[in-house]
């Protein structure tokens, strides 16, 4: 009886460490892959992982960036960024010049889709996606 209860006991911790080995996975995501499609020339990128959010006491969201690179992005685009050390991206799209462009823009988080919409970019009307970690983000937001 004291050997079933034993092995009653193992077993049980056994499966409660295996099942809770999840718990100490760190969920934050590594990688951010960014997917444009288009019929259209090219896309003015700006992509940061070194900005902050703001909201002002109107409750409007922005964005202070304080490095960012710029990207002439022709089409097909497939690019990744590693985002394991910031947890945080942003991507602001604008046409290169002063026409329209329609895009379908897909970006995924560790392989998991995040986004994947299509829409019409104007140089007033920019794309917008913006992550960070554990954070609700509204997409519409002003960089300052």
């Amino acid at each position: 009886m004291t050997r079933l209860w034993l092995c009653a006991r193992l077993s049980l911790l056994l499966g409660l460490s295996a099942w809770g080995c999840g718990w100490l996975d760190d969920p934050s995501p590594e990688f951010v892959r960014v997917m444009i499609e288009s019929n259209d020339q090219s896309l003015m990128l700006i992509t940061s992982t070194q900005f902050v959010q703001t909201t002002n006491e109107l409750g409007e969201v922005g964005v202070q960036v304080f490095d960012s690179d710029t990207t002439l992005a022709s089409f097909p685009f497939d690019q990744s960024w590693n985002i394991s050390e910031e947890q945080r991206f942003l991507l602001m799209g604008f046409p290169a010049d002063s026409g329209a462009v329609t895009i379908r823009m897909r970006i995924l988080l560790d392989g998991d889709p995040d986004f994947d919409k299509t829409v019409t970019v104007l140089i007033d009307d920019p794309v917008r996606y913006i992550y960070l970690f554990n954070q609700q983000i509204f997409q519409e937001f002003v960089l300052l």
